[in-house]
C-alpha cells in the first residue's frame, strides 16, 4: 500500500514526466513554417480585429509548438514578437510583401519572411492599427513608395520600441496603439 510520501514522491514527478518528449525534436523549425491564408474568421492575436476587414500589410508568427498566431498589421506583429516571453516561441515570422501585392488588399499569395525584409516607417498610409510599417523583399519598391507617401526605410534590425511610437499618430483602425 502507497504511503504518504509515496504519493507525494509521485504527484512531484508528474510534471517531469511531462517534460519526455518535448525536446527539441518536436520543434518546429522555420524551415517547416509557411504563412496560412487569411480568412474572415481570424482575428488578430494581440488585439482581437478581424484581419481581413482592414488594408495594410498583416503579419503572422509561425511557433515552435505548431501553431500559427495571425497579426491585423505589421505594427500588431512586431509589438508582439518584441515581447520577451515572445521570442523564445518563434519559429519564424512573415509579412506582406508590398513589393509583390497591394495596400488596400493584400494577397495571401504575397508573404515573405520578415526578418529579410524593409519597411517604410512615418508614411501617410493607414492600416488596421493606423500607421503601420510598410514591408518590401525589394528595397528600390520601399524607395518608392517613401518617395511617394514619406517616411524612411529601414532594414528589419534597425526598428525598434521607438521607432513604432514616432509612427504618425494612429487614425485608422480602432485608434489605440499598443
Amino acid at each position: 500500500m502507497p504511503t504518504r510520501r509515496h504519493m507525494l514522491l509521485f504527484v512531484a514527478a508528474v510534471p517531469a514526466v511531462g517534460l519526455v518528449g518535448c525536446g527539441s525534436d518536436d520543434e518546429i523549425t522555420a524551415a517547416d513554417c509557411a504563412p496560412a491564408e487569411l480568412n474572415d474568421g481570424h482575428e488578430c492575436h494581440l488585439c482581437g480585429m478581424t484581419i481581413v476587414n482592414h488594408p495594410g500589410p498583416k503579419g503572422q508568427a509561425c511557433l515552435r509548438d505548431g501553431r500559427t498566431l495571425r497579426f491585423c498589421s505589421t505594427r500588431d506583429l512586431l509589438s508582439w514578437a518584441w515581447q520577451p516571453e515572445s521570442g523564445p516561441a518563434i519559429a519564424a515570422l512573415f509579412v506582406h510583401d508590398l513589393s509583390r501585392t497591394g495596400w488596400d488588399e493584400p494577397s495571401d499569395d504575397a508573404w515573405t519572411g520578415a526578418e529579410e525584409t524593409v519597411y517604410v516607417v512615418g508614411h501617410d498610409r493607414r492600416g488596421a492599427m493606423g500607421h503601420t510599417p510598410a514591408s518590401f523583399s525589394r528595397r528600390g519598391d520601399a524607395d518608392g513608395f517613401a518617395g511617394e507617401h514619406g517616411g524612411r526605410v529601414l532594414a528589419f534590425d534597425e526598428l525598434d520600441w521607438d521607432t513604432l511610437r514616432d509612427e504618425p499618430a494612429n487614425g485608422g483602425g480602432h485608434g489605440g496603439s499598443h
